[in-house]
């Protein structure tokens, strides 16, 4: 991956992509999982984008788990190994204030699993 893990930005925000890598046990993927992937001001206020229905938050949301069928399939070997997904999120330059500090944070079933802080350098002085 290029520039993964980088931490400052800017001052000019550019598109961004996050990365996601979820484990489960077999156990745990017998049902559905709810998450949410979802932006935050350094106050843990919701990042929001102005869209023709208003402002919105900067939030990705789905499910993840194994259905009856898929796990019947599945052999004593693998179901000991868990699943293990990932997805990536593209987004276009979010509307970040320089100076500022910001956090992306995932939740599987309305529980923090793992967030990711990133500042915004300040715009250079004249």
């Amino acid at each position: 991956m290029l520039g993964a893990g980088w931490s400052v930005t800017g001052p000019i925000i550019p598109a961004m992509t996050v990365a996601v890598f979820l484990r489960l046990s077999w156990d745990e993927a017998s049902s559905p999982h709810e998450f949410s992937l979802f932006l935050v001001d350094e106050d843990g206020k919701s990042v929001t984008t102005p869209s023709p229905e208003g402002d919105r938050p900067i939030q990705f949301g789905g499910s993840v788990g194994l259905d009856k069928a898929a796990q019947a399939e599945v052999d004593e070997v693998l179901q000991k190994t868990g699943l293990q997904t990932s997805f990536t999120v593209s987004v276009p330059p979010p509307p970040l204030n320089p100076g500022h500090h910001y956090k992306w944070i995932f939740t599987a079933n309305d529980e923090e699993l793992s967030s990711i802080p990133f500042s915004v350098r300040p715009l250079p002085e004249d």
